[in-house]
């Protein structure tokens, strides 16, 4: 029997599962997918931490709506449901009912046979009989009339809850596999966003530096990172700067300057600082200085500057390489006025103060800043002086990009 009404109720979901589908309770509807703001990576992890929240709340519906279908067809037969005792309680009254009318017509049959045969002295009980149970049979129809009309309602309900526990368990079936696919896509977006990209709309210039820089002085300019991208950043500059031909690298003094003073840089090092949600259009600034030893000879010197994304930003963007070749000039000499390229020295910096003292600045302390820190400190002077500029500039820092890309994972 609850087989049966099992497969009997199935086939009626099947039919019915267009409709059912479409009445379906909020509950088991499809989650809101999670959507990010393209402008900010911290969004992106935000949308895999809703996504999974989502797939887990989805997975506990569709056990419960499991154990739902399993207390309704699957139920233990010394304790069934509430729905299937009434059910079978109306039907046995129901079953009584028309065992009650059938003996009433039968009784009515039995009164209508005596009398045709009653002779006149037993002809007014024989009378009297047929009349009781005719009225009998008039109150056993009324009876089974209410009673069989008990009995389908409670098996109207309750195959109504069968299809309704199915149903839902369906729903919380389809609702949980979106919510899956949702977070398979919203960890594909975040691990998309670690894979770092060059983007070109992130700007790096050196802000007053010389074309040419002579022996015993010095050369004070802005290093300026502009976020022309979509996105919220967390960046970092990178510098690169080196005596490629005529001298020796140790002539050639770089730092940059934080809330502390100023600071020496190794070679091919960095400053060492992040500058935090830095906005789309928002402008950063480092002060930066160059001295040259008073002995410093004659040579060729490349400075190189490129916008980098700080440790575990999202998305990971990194900007073009801005190179810049300095003629060194031995001391006593007058440089030429013109500046080089963008580095407009009547150039004014950003209202920000640089380093550690610009909001959203955070140093990291103990730590070698920007892209090249790890591979300039694995490079000798000897290399770099016999390097040109372009592997200067790409292949280090494209090596240390790897390095940082691959720390991100």
């Amino acid at each position: 029997m609850q087989k049966r009404r099992y497969l009997a109720v199935a086939a009626a979901l099947a039919v019915t599962s267009p409709l059912a589908l479409a009445a379906a309770s909020p509950a088991f509807a499809d989650p809101a997918p999670v959507v990010a703001e393209s402008g900010s990576g911290r969004n992106l992890q935000d949308a895999v931490t809703e996504a999974r929240a989502v797939h887990v709340e989805a997975m506990r519906a569709r056990i419960e709506a499991y154990d739902e279908v399993l207390a309704l067809l699957e139920y233990d037969k010394d304790n069934p449901p509430a729905l299937v005792v009434a059910a079978e309680k109306t039907r046995k009254v129901a079953e009584e009912a028309k065992a009650a009318l059938d003996a009433a017509v039968k009784r009515v049959d039995d009164a209508e046979a005596a009398l045709a045969g009653a002779d006149e002295a037993g002809k007014a009980a024989a009378e009297q009989e047929l009349a009781d149970a005719e009225l009998a049979l008039t109150d056993a129809r009324q009876h089974h009339l209410e009673a069989a009309e008990a009995a389908e309602k409670a098996d109207t309900e309750l195959d109504d809850a069968e299809v309704a526990v199915l149903r839902d368990y369906e729903l919380a079936k389809q609702a949980e596999k979106a919510a899956e696919e949702a977070l398979k896509k919203a960890e594909a977006a975040l691990e998309d966003a670690k894979d770092c990209k060059k983007d070109t709309s992130l700007k790096a210039t050196a802000l007053g530096l010389p074309e040419q820089l002579v022996a015993g002085e010095q050369a004070t300019f802005t290093f300026r990172m502009t976020n022309g991208s979509e996105h919220t950043l967390d960046i970092r500059p990178l510098t690169f700067i080196v005596i490629d031909s005529g001298g020796d690298q140790d002539d050639l003094k770089a730092e940059w300057k934080d809330g502390d003073g100023w600071k020496g840089l190794e070679t091919a090092e960095s400053p060492d600082v992040v500058f935090e949600g830095v906005e789309p259009g928002e402008r950063v600034d480092v002060r930066m200085r160059l001295t040259l030893d008073k002995d410093a000879e004659e040579g060729h010197a490349v400075a190189a500057f490129a916008v980098d994304p700080a440790e575990g930003s999202l998305p990971c963007l990194y900007g073009p390489m801005k190179t810049y070749d300095l003629k060194v000039l031995p001391a006593g000499s007058t440089p030429s006025p013109s500046p080089s390229g963008s580095g407009d020295p009547s150039a004014s910096p950003s209202p920000s103060p640089s380093g550690s003292g610009t909001p959203g600045a955070t140093p990291q302390g103990g730590s070698t800043g920007g892209g090249l820190a790890a591979t300039g400190s694995e490079m000798t002077s000897v290399a770099l002086a016999a390097a040109s500029a372009l592997v200067l500039g790409a292949g280090a820092v494209a090596a240390s990009r790897r390095r940082k890309a691959g720390a991100r994972t």
